[in-house]
């Protein structure tokens, strides 16, 4: 809009400012409308930016009340400008400005929520101990979600206030999101408690690319307060450049747990899914311990491509009188002095550095897998990584041995690899590593075993007794771990299965010998 700057990365980044281009909001507009029913009519949009969704309703709608809500105010005056007949608020929506939007809406006839509320990854909320605590209780969370977890982007905080308040009223919901809605893994309890309030009746995928410097994959969904039984959703996947909408044949299909995605399952794949099942096990009960990849928390003192100015680096730091000079000296920015300073004041810190301390850090690249050689090197001395997680906790160091199968999880493209040297694997997004050999103990308790001051037992490999068997006839173990990541890469696993369920279901590997 005239007057408005352009939102810089970071903020887009930060805040998930990224406007919804016209031919998005008529593909939307056009799903929601068949949905709302006669009467009065308030379009709302709680996220409302420029005003592009306020501005295409009043001009197909133009009985319709219009109001918004809009966190930077230069953008609420130019919503204001695109929607003259609008009320529009400037707030945040997840700090009180929703429940202020909601009271000046009538509460009569219809509802029609429209908009593209915020995905940014990481919602800035949960660095806000008090608000989050605050939503998580307004909107009861923690009897919705599984312990442990946690919704991590603003889109869903948004989804179900709406969700809430369309429970009570009648109307329609008609949102851009981020396609994680559809059947990430993280956001099954989304899925589950939005199909206990509302009805879904269409999805329409619009993969990646849609907004113009984003490559984030997204999607449309249309809801419907509930009003006795609803008819099947309708799913269909499209693009702005790919024509019209309508041309494009929906599909109706059916949603189950307890993944509840919002996808139709094609029946070949839930034939292999099936078939694998019966088969073999799931990749994480056939090897039971696995682990993230590692997070020194200091790369910039602690890893390094040239092992020989890594500990040189190390033991200078653990040294040094003035910590200024050792970070001029070492090519390190002053930005990092607090935090050399806060290490410096971990209580038992050794006085030199130990060579024995430096591991090979293989990069993780996914789906292009691992390296031949190490990517860089690592100083791996617990007591140098602050708030340092389980797996560096206790007796129990799984990097410290010499094969480990290295995959990710729920997270498209699937990728295996078998590390067979020694060396540490880095954390990279959903990457996981298990190592081929593991305490008796910490293959039957889990990694918390590692803990205890008691003895771990003997090395055993790190498969269930099904899979113990298996690797017996396959020719050991480490053969066994081979085959797996092997099996990860085939195309049946790419193809078709993952496609279908890589987001939400750990994969069934089949125990055959060949």
């Amino acid at each position: 809009m005239p007057g408005v700057p352009a939102p810089s990365a970071e903020a887009r980044r930060i805040r998930g400012e990224y406007f919804t281009p016209p031919p998005l909001v008529e593909a939307v507009l056009s799903r929601a409308l068949p949905h709302v029913r006669a009467g009065p009519l308030t379009v709302v949009d709680p996220a409302c930016g420029d005003g592009v969704f306020l501005a295409a309703a009043a001009r197909m709608l133009p009985n319709a009340g219009l109001h918004g809500l809009e966190l930077d105010a230069p953008h609420a005056a130019a919503a204001r400008r695109a929607a003259p007949g609008a009320q529009i608020l400037v707030g945040d929506a997840l700090r009180g400005g929703w429940d202020a939007l909601a009271r000046r809406l009538p509460g009569v006839g219809e509802e029609l929520w429209l908009g593209n509320p915020p995905y940014n990854g990481t919602s800035p909320l949960l660095r806000d101990p008090v608000a989050y605590r605050a939503l998580r209780e307004r909107l009861g969370l923690d009897d919705a979600l599984p312990r442990g977890t946690s919704l991590r982007d603003d889109y869903a905080f948004f989804l179900l206030l709406a969700s809430e308040r369309l429970s009570r009223l009648p109307g329609v919901l008609a949102w851009v999101t981020s396609a994680t809605l559809l059947d990430a893994f993280l956001y099954a309890p989304l899925r589950r408690r939005l199909l206990s309030r509302l009805s879904l009746r269409e999805v329409v995928d619009l993969g990646p690319g849609v907004f113009p410097g984003a490559r984030v994959r997204t999607c449309i969904t249309v809801w419907r307060s509930r009003e006795g039984p609803a008819p099947s959703p309708r799913f269909r996947a499209w693009s702005p450049g790919s024509g019209p909408l309508e041309s494009v044949k929906a599909r109706p299909f059916r949603i189950d747990g307890p993944e509840w995605s919002l996808r139709p399952v094609p029946e070949d794949a839930e034939r292999l899914d099936a078939r694998w099942r019966a088969a073999g096990e799931p990749l994480d009960v056939l090897v039971p311990i696995s682990c993230t990849g590692l997070k020194t928390r200091f790369d910039e003192l602690l890893v390094d491509a040239d092992a020989d100015r890594l500990l040189a680096r190390v033991d200078a730091f653990l040294r040094a009188r003035d910590l200024r000079g050792f970070a001029r000296a070492h090519g390190l920015a002053s930005g990092l002095l607090p935090k050399l300073e806060a290490l410096r004041r971990t209580p038992g810190l050794p006085t030199r550095a130990d060579p024995s301390a430096l591991r090979p850090f293989h990069r993780w690249a996914g789906a292009r897998g691992l390296p031949v050689g190490p990517h860089a090197h690592c100083y791996l001395d617990r007591r140098l990584i602050p708030r340092g997680d389980h797996r560096l906790v206790g007796a129990f160091d799984p990097h410290a041995g010499d094969c480990k199968l290295v995959f990710n999880v729920r997270e498209l493209p699937l990728a295996a690899a078998v590390l067979e040297v020694p060396g540490c694997v880095p954390a990279h997004r959903h990457t996981r590593f298990a190592p081929l050999m593991v305490p008796e103990r910490v293959r039957i308790e889990g990694t918390q075993a590692g803990r205890s001051g008691a003895s771990l037992g003997a090395l055993v490999p790190n498969l269930s007794p099904a899979g113990l068997a298996w690797a017996e006839r396959v020719g050991g173990p480490c053969e066994a771990f081979r085959r797996i990541a092997r099996f990860i890469g085939t195309p049946e696993v790419q193809r078709v299965w993952a496609p279908a369920f890589g987001c939400t279901r750990v994969l069934p590997v089949p125990l055959h010998d060949r």
